[in-house]
């Protein structure tokens, strides 16, 4: 087993791993901000076709079920507004800077983007219950992972370390009838491995990119719900995480659903009343945001 990876070599080798180009490090910024200035945004987002395309190729997607074709970002941000095209050029600007041309590692990123956004649609859908802002929850959703593919893209073999890890404690408690959670196993083998787990490499990640302190809590803390700093996105979050596992919506062999903490269920009081259509609404904007975002 590897030894474990101490702060100062993480930290050199996020930082090798994650430079952006000096547009997309402005447009990161800009798409950080509480109320960007949309005239910056939009030419930000312009400058960079690849992030632009892929912008569009959402907004015209059934996702927004709208009437007309979105033509520029500048027509994006009337048709859609300015929250829901920070959220889309957002992770936009996230997917398209974790992407590899290693055939081994393909696979491993597809299935975390899978899993990345089954939660944000759960999120999201979440959201409108609780009353919570709708475009944030789904980019809470999205990025609250981010830094489990950081892990892999550092080094896989590490990765595949804990991976084996968990199974193998998965297995031992079939057998000895222990109930330690998933995610608990996952935290523990992350930091046996590595010497910390992927909630600490994601909040680094969101500090060096300066991203809004609502990401930085739900990548920090979505397995953490009873830590001072959680709130209700967090408790969003950490539900939307066993909703994307209990809905099977990747469809995984020997699939585990994690448990729910306590403070996250009571704190949220969700209304669940009609929960055959939210559900059945999940499955499908599932499958078309996989469409839009993965491609």
């Amino acid at each position: 087993m590897s030894k474990p990876m101490g702060q100062d070599e993480l930290a050199l080798r996020i930082g090798k791993l994650v430079t952006m180009s000096p547009i997309r490090t402005r447009m990161l910024q800009c798409l950080a901000q509480e109320s960007p200035e949309i005239a910056t945004l939009t030419e930000l987002i312009e400058s960079d076709p690849v992030i632009a395309a892929r912008t569009l190729r959402v907004a015209n997607s059934p996702f927004f079920g709208l009437a007309h074709q979105v033509e520029s970002i500048a027509h994006a941000v009337s048709l859609v507004g300015l929250r829901s095209l920070q959220a889309m050029a957002l992770a936009a600007a996230v997917m398209e800077q974790f992407k590899t041309s290693i055939p081994a590692l393909q696979s491993a990123y597809q299935a975390h983007w899978r899993h990345s956004v089954a939660v944000a649609v759960c999120t999201q859908a979440l959201a409108r219950r609780a009353r919570l802002a709708v475009d944030a929850a789904f980019t809470a959703g999205l990025l609250s992972d981010l830094g489990r593919l950081v892990m892999l893209a550092i080094d896989p073999e590490r990765y595949r370390q804990v991976q084996e890890l968990v199974w193998q404690s998965l297995a031992e408690a079939d057998s000895d009838g222990s109930s330690a959670s998933v995610a608990y196993r996952l935290l523990e083998a992350e930091r046996t491995v590595w010497g910390f787990d992927h909630c600490q490499v994601g909040e680094q990640l969101a500090r060096q990119w300066q991203l809004p302190a609502m990401l930085r809590r739900c990548m920090a803390l979505h397995h953490q719900c009873d830590h001072p700093e959680a709130d209700a996105m967090v408790w969003l979050v950490h539900v939307s995480h066993a909703l994307a596992h209990a809905l099977d919506l990747l469809q995984e062999p020997q699939d585990q659903v994690p448990d729910i903490q306590v403070v996250a269920w009571d704190g949220l009081q969700l209304d669940w009343s009609g929960s055959n259509k939210l559900l059945s609404e999940i499955e499908e904007r599932y499958q078309i945001a996989c469409q839009q975002l993965m491609h």
